[in-house]
């Protein structure tokens, strides 16, 4: 089975060169859309990856960056993700076509990659369960709704899927999939990413679950042999409670997960308040 790689970085450079170095160890072709970061330090050599493209820096620099995410907070303006990673992981996707892999993955340059042994295993289950697109959900939250409304509740029949890590396999791929990905909600990039897959399955006459096979329910999975993602963004609960309040999540209405995320919020600022 040969796995190609479509990487969207930014100024992540340390992580995407391990990235990198630890696929060469299985053949892998990889391709890398930078925007570019604005410092000749944080570009990544082309030569390391199979295809290397930079674009153009959407957000303007990381502080800018920076001060977006937090006007985001505040429900002021435009999310730099859906612009960026769309249009990134579009021209990846593109690109990939013409290599000889079975499957594609695409990772954010956050999320760093040590083996390949979850990732095959979870390549082996679609396989099996004849599924051509794979991907984690974050079931039982809310996010921006496409007028920029906090209102866009995480059900359990949502194709939103998260840009961090997803699978696809090429066949899908060289029929379009992933590689004219549009912006469909200007703050979420988890939507655009599941309408992407919506069109692919209503031109071919498909339902979403008959090809979609779910990696997980929740966020940034630690459970994956190999796949890294960002510290910052992983959960701080040990893991077997985490796993009973995703389950809980899962099965509940809106109503009761808004009060879990409102308990787990209220605990977090009392946490950084003490610190």
């Amino acid at each position: 089975m040969k796995i190609g790689f479509v990487i969207s970085m930014y100024d992540e450079i340390d992580i995407v060169k391990e990235t990198i170095l630890n696929l060469r160890k299985y053949n892998s072709k990889i391709i890398v859309i930078q925007s570019d970061p604005g410092n000749e330090k944080m570009v990544l050599n082309e030569s390391l990856c199979d295809k290397y493209e930079k674009m153009s820096d959407v957000a303007g620099g990381r502080e800018e960056y920076v001060k977006v995410i937090g006007e985001k907070k505040e429900g002021k303006g435009e999310m730099i993700g859906p612009i960026a990673l769309t249009r990134n992981f579009s021209r990846g996707f593109t690109l990939i076509r013409d290599f000889d892999v079975d499957y594609v993955v695409a990772i954010t340059g956050d999320t760093k990659i040590t083996n390949l042994k979850g990732i095959s295993k979870i390549i082996e289950k679609m396989k099996r369960s004849n599924k051509i697109v794979g991907g984690t959900r974050t079931i039982g939250y809310t996010m921006y709704d496409e007028f920029g409304k906090f209102t866009q509740f995480q059900h359990r029949n949502i194709t939103n899927i998260m840009p961090q890590f997803f699978i696809a396999n090429i066949v899908s791929v060289r029929n379009g999939l992933f590689c004219n990905t549009k912006r469909t909600n200007k703050y979420t990039t988890e939507q655009c990413f599941g309408d992407e897959i919506v069109r692919y399955c209503r031109e071919n006459n498909v339902g979403f679950f008959d090809v979609f096979y779910r990696i997980y329910d929740y966020a940034n999975p630690r459970s994956i042999d190999g796949l890294r993602y960002n510290p910052e963004q992983i959960s701080k609960i040990p893991p077997p409670f985490e796993g009973m309040i995703n389950w809980i999540r899962y099965w509940s209405s809106q109503k009761t997960n808004n009060l879990i995320t409102k308990i787990f919020l209220k605990i977090e600022n009392r946490t950084k308040s003490k610190i």
